[in-house]
């Protein structure tokens, strides 16, 4: 027999060498080290301990489930609580211990107050995970769960319906070149005034104006956070006469070669040119030129956007759901 207990320090070893067996068993999340796991979980400033759970046969740990409540959320009907982290242990599933302790983060949700759970990457807690193929190409954080997994189709068992599709994006930088049409297209734009380069204070302007055009606080934010750096990251912008009306988000490396991507957006005013699509291009072609080596980045289903990503080379590597459940 199995039992459920409540999450205690002393577990943590015990803890981290399942998730340790639960890693290797398909070689898709990334392993990782004993004190890396640590502050990536335990440590975590959104890390909460009352809503997390062991699973013990034995008195060994056996299964482990974490999720939070953001403080905002709390009492709100309309709100849903984020669980980040199941696993059993492989020779003991089918048992009821992964039922087991997805009702006990289901049950502290409810006395939070939330009206359901969701599986998805605003919790902020996410494992990163292996691009299938390309050996120490990897993702910095899976958005939600893999579709068609074991995990997947337990979750639609016990009332978890997908309420939406994000696909992981892919490609390898080494032979990446510009696309002709983008070429072609921005040669004609330039016509006009338009460009896309990197953006030069000295050369460009607007930027508060873009900010306000775009209707988009999270990007807003990140425009002037990094240029209130000392040394402000460089990024790309769309620009008509000097006036921005794109931009990309920072660009640097990441330590493990990746090519950092925030997102792209263009003024409303200024579509249809494809300014967009150069952006994302001439990012890319920056990327590469500045040492990464691959790029990787997950965006919906439904995001028109996801065109302009296959166009310009970029492969599907894994298919994710969100998923949530209504209390009733």
């Amino acid at each position: 027999m199995y039992q459920v207990v409540a999450y205690e320090q002393k577990f943590n070893k015990e803890i981290y060498d399942q998730f340790v067996e639960f890693v290797r068993e398909e070689n898709f999340f990334l392993e990782v080290s004993y004190e890396e796991f640590c502050s990536k979980l335990f440590n975590n400033s959104l890390f909460q301990a009352e809503g997390t759970f062991v699973a013990l046969k034995e008195n060994k740990v056996v299964g482990f489930i974490s999720g939070l409540v953001r403080p905002g959320d709390v009492n709100n009907a309309n709100a849903c609580g984020f669980i980040h982290t199941l696993f059993v242990n492989k020779n003991l599933r089918r048992q009821g211990i992964g039922s087991s302790l997805l009702s006990k983060v289901e049950e502290y949700f409810k006395g939070q107050g939330v009206g359901g759970s969701r599986w998805v990457f605003v919790s902020n807690i996410n494992w990163a995970w292996n691009i299938p193929h390309y050996p120490g190409h990897l993702h910095p954080g899976a958005p939600c769960v893999r579709i068609n997994t074991e995990h997947y189709f337990f979750l639609l068992h016990k009332g978890y319906v997908i309420n939406s599709i994000h696909e992981g994006f892919h490609l390898p930088l080494a032979e990446y070149e510009l696309p002709e049409k983008v070429v072609k297209k921005m040669e004609e734009n330039a016509k006009e005034g338009y460009t896309v380069e990197v953006y030069d204070p000295e050369k460009h302007y607007g930027i508060e104006e873009f900010c306000d055009a775009i209707n988009n606080p999270g990007f807003a934010h990140s425009i002037r956070y990094n240029l209130a750096k000392e040394k402000p990251l460089p990024f790309m912008v769309a620009a008509h006469n000097g006036k921005v009306c794109g931009w990309t988000g920072a660009m640097y490396n990441e330590s493990t070669g990746r090519g950092h991507l925030d997102g792209i957006c263009v003024d409303p005013n200024e579509r249809s040119r494809g300014l967009g699509r150069a952006l994302f291009c001439y990012l890319c072609h920056w990327s590469k030129l500045n040492g990464s080596s691959y790029m990787t980045f997950f965006t919906g289903l439904d995001n028109p956007a996801r065109y302009i990503y296959l166009g310009a080379g970029f492969k599907i590597a894994q298919t994710f759901a969100d998923m949530k459940k209504v209390f009733k």
